[in-house]
């Protein structure tokens, strides 16, 4: 389904979603409300949201993949739906944190990133266009590297600058190419709550359907090599 028509189909959706959001925004500032019942209420009522927009992630990607958005979560900050590929064994998390709706998504084989073609690096690119775009990675500038490797503004070097510091640090410590583990951490889409609900739709759908692509084209590789070992046998 085009963009066009899930945006179509989900109009009359918008004015119901417009009150399920006040719900939400207003519970933590009204600090009369503390009837359990109504707080779980609002809770339930913004996963009804948070549901009826993901099935619209599913719809556009047509993926070859089994889904499970079944399970929720919440923290002191928001709550989020795990949108489970069965494929990929990986969780998507699409929720809502204080003032945002965001999609989060981990880089699962993040050893293989050394073998991913342009097009992987042009749909990191592309997820800046449509959205706010954070990497939130795990790898810690040392005070002398910090002069000669910081960077603040760009994604495509901040997760080449991890993963080329965690490979050379695996050279080091591990020379004899054992199995090791490389965490590059979590790339963030994030939409303002103000974000009309057409063009929430077509930037998450986008987001979201590139965020698998990357994460399949890094999976690709592993289950290609994990064919070419039990061929072999």
């Amino acid at each position: 389904m085009t963009i066009e028509k899930i945006i179509s189909a989900n109009e009359k959706n918008f004015e119901k979603w417009d009150e399920q959001l006040q719900e939400h925004w207003d519970l933590p500032f009204h600090s009369g409300v503390t009837d359990p019942q109504e707080v779980s209420r609002i809770f339930y009522q913004t996963n009804d949201l948070l549901y009826a927009i993901a099935q619209n992630f599913i719809t556009y990607g047509k993926f070859k993949d089994t889904w499970d958005i079944s399970k929720c979560s919440h923290n002191v900050f928001g709550q989020h739906l795990y949108l489970n590929s069965e494929k990929l064994d990986i969780n998507f998390y699409w929720g809502v944190d204080q003032d945002t709706f965001y999609i989060e998504s981990f880089m699962i084989h993040p050893e293989n990133l050394r073998h991913m073609t342009d097009e992987f690096w042009e749909m990191l690119l592309e997820l800046k266009t449509i959205g706010k775009l954070e990497l939130n990675c795990p790898t810690l500038l040392s005070p002398e590297l910090r002069p000669f490797m910081e960077n603040k503004t760009s994604s495509v070097f901040q997760l080449i600058r991890s993963f080329m510091l965690q490979q050379l640090e695996v050279m080091k410590n591990n020379p004899f190419g054992a199995e090791y583990q490389v965490n590059l951490g979590t790339l963030v889409m994030k939409w303002d709550f103000n974000t009309p609900w057409g063009q929430l739709l077509e930037q998450s759908c986008k987001a979201f359907k590139m965020l698998y692509s990357m994460n399949y084209m890094l999976w690709k590789i592993s289950d290609l090599n994990r064919k070419k070992s039990i061929n072999s046998i």
